[in-house]
């Protein structure tokens, strides 16, 4: 199961960047800059990994043990990569060379930083 709770994990976690997202680039962006933004954006962002990450854990009955948990981890990393890579592709026409230039910038480093706090919730917060 914790490939379903990984597919899962990412869903909710990415719903609600997508909601969120609009709000830090329209409201957010042009008060605080980029890396202002992500970081207000990230505060909502880790709040929701925290509570969410040992409800998916519970409801698709993943083990406590760590390789269940930085499976599901890292499915939901996976799936958010690529879904980040194919939306940079069809809204900027970005090509997968976007990560290299988004990890030089200090907005780029939050939501990195949120990536290894996303893969990484299920295991150091999964519950159980």
């Amino acid at each position: 199961m914790p490939v379903a709770a990984g597919c899962f994990w990412f869903a909710a976690i990415f719903a609600l960047g997508f909601l969120l997202g609009p709000i830090r680039i329209l409201v957010l962006e042009p008060h605080l800059g980029p890396a202002g933004a992500v970081a207000v954006e990230a505060v909502p962002m880790l709040a929701g990994m925290i509570a969410l990450a040992p409800w998916v854990a519970r409801l698709f009955d993943v083990p406590a043990a760590w390789r269940p948990r930085l499976t599901m981890g890292l499915t939901g990393l996976a799936l958010t990569v690529a879904a980040e890579t194919a939306l940079a592709a069809l809204l900027r026409g970005s090509g997968p060379g976007f990560w290299l230039d988004r990890a030089t910038t200090p907005d780029g480093w939050i939501y990195l930083g949120l990536l290894a706090a996303f893969a990484l919730m299920p295991l150091l917060r999964g519950g159980g």
